[in-house]
């Protein structure tokens, strides 16, 4: 009886292991550094209008690239005319966005630099290298700017987490849950700029007709849209939400049968992705 129970657990914990999955392996992205070397980054950054991207920062080659959420590469920024710390290699990149600091589509980014007989400066890039913005002042306490990089994401296509290593690789992973504000209150905050709104599962599910979905927008946000996204990242759909209520009719009658993510998106987070079925 006790083997056979030894066996079980061991079948079970070798199962649990088994739903986090290595998803692709990206080269010269690693956050690892040492003493005489910055570290390269890699991200998922939700744009504005574009949407989830994975971004990845290499300081050595002075670009960033751009992929989609299957990995394909997208656009690469050249940074090799960007000023540099003393040390040679590229500073700060922060609140890469499409609609922060100006209204057009393109992407644009924060670049903060200096150190060692170099005055602090910041500068504001559009992705083809134009500068629309630069000051030698710049965000001072390190520790506290944005970098928008963390090591866990909910995205459009499940939860993703993101892990360095010393070869200079960051490997990406498929995990079977999705960041909540229970975890969030149980790591003293660690992830609240991540999840402040609640979106809930689809009922019913699967659907063939209509589905309701709850939600929660963050506190201080009056407005924001429930947008479906097929397998592939490609946007069905959308509807804008606000407060006046909070479940939210979805009608599939012009949906083809599949299956269908989507997300709460405001102007301060998206929520972590929901799976909808639907069925003809």
């Amino acid at each position: 009886m006790k083997k056979i129970l030894l066996l079980a657990l061991l079948a079970f914990g070798m199962n649990v292991k088994a739903q986090i999955t290595l998803e692709h392996k990206y080269d010269s992205a690693s956050a690892l550094g040492n003493g005489a070397t910055q570290s390269n980054q890699l991200m998922v950054i939700n744009f504005e209008l574009s949407g989830e991207r994975y971004l990845k920062i290499n300081r050595m080659s002075k670009r960033i690239s751009i992929y989609n959420l299957n990995h394909a590469l997208i656009k690469t920024i050249n940074c090799s005319g960007f000023p540099v710390n003393s040390n040679g290699l590229l500073g700060d990149f922060l609140y890469f966005s499409e609609q922060l600091f100006d209204l057009d589509s393109s992407i644009k980014f924060m670049y903060v630099y200096g150190g060692y007989g170099i005055p602090a400066s910041t500068n504001i890039y559009k992705d083809n290298g134009t500068i629309i913005f630069s000051d030698t002042g710049a965000p001072s306490i390190r520790v506290n700017e944005p970098l928008q990089q963390y090591p866990i994401y909910n995205t459009t296509q499940g939860t993703k987490m993101i892990l360095s290593y010393s070869n200079g690789q960051a490997w990406v992973f498929s995990i079977p849950g999705n960041l909540t504000t229970a975890i969030n209150d149980a790591n003293n905050n660690l992830i609240s700029a991540q999840n402040l709104g609640k979106i809930s599962n689809p009922y019913p599910n699967p659907t063939n007709n209509t589905t309701n979905i709850d939600y929660t927008l963050p506190p201080g946000i009056n407005e924001g849209e429930i947008v479906f996204y097929n397998l592939q990242g490609a946007e069905v759909k959308r509807f804008k939400v606000d407060k006046t209520f909070s479940t939210l009719l979805v009608s599939t009658a012009d949906i083809a049968a599949g299956t269908y993510l989507y997300q709460l998106v405001t102007s301060m987070q998206c929520t972590e992705g929901k799976k909808m079925v639907v069925i003809k």
